[in-house]
């Protein structure tokens, strides 16, 4: 397995994990593209937007360098996603930071997205691995995440199973929301 960085020379590979098997047993999500946390709701609101809006504004995103993480690649066929970058690049984090701690230091792990077929073979634990050197990397102080309290689906766990923050040395430093844990670790 490879995993590289989506670039817009790779948003093919992005495409095909969406339009493809990504949301092979979850088809109702599959119209997000990664655009949830990326959404303005100055612009109306999100469960009204359409797949087909989705996907372009995504494409868009991608292009000027707004939308950023890792791809995995295994086989030659796309099986993974990590969408992860700096926190005050998503609008829906605006003003979430923690108190005496600027969001531009942290980074943001948002949703992983693994083909069904790839799951439970390490593939998030890898996305995770290189979006955290890459923080390091970039001179960022945290990471942070928001997996679910309680995950009754691997649809559920697009954020990240808890499990797989804690093993990495993750601690929970609060809620996001009544349904989500709040974790950070220090880079």
């Amino acid at each position: 397995m490879e995993i590289v960085a989506l670039t817009p020379e790779r948003a093919d590979r992005f495409f095909e994990l969406f339009d493809g098997e990504g949301f092979a047993d979850n088809p109702d999500w599959a119209g997000c593209y990664c655009r949830c946390y990326h959404f303005d709701d100055s612009e109306g609101e999100w469960d009204q937007e359409p797949a087909t809006r989705n996907r372009a504004v995504s494409c868009g995103l991608i292009a000027d360098g707004t939308m950023r993480g890792w791809l995995a690649i295994s086989d030659g066929s796309t099986v993974g996603w990590l969408n992860a970058g700096r926190k005050d690049s998503y609008c829906a984090f605006r003003d979430a930071d923690m108190p005496g701690e600027a969001g531009d230091a942290v980074g943001m792990i948002t949703c992983f997205l693994v083909a069904p077929a790839a799951r439970g073979k390490g593939v998030a634990r890898a996305l995770l691995d290189v979006a955290l050197a890459a923080f390091r990397a970039e001179g960022l102080s945290w990471a942070e995440a928001k997996p679910a309290k309680q995950a009754d689906s691997a649809a559920r766990n697009y954020h990240g199973p808890l499990k797989l923050f804690t093993d990495n040395g993750f601690e929970i430093v609060g809620e996001f929301s009544e349904r989500q844990h709040l974790v950070r670790l220090a880079l």
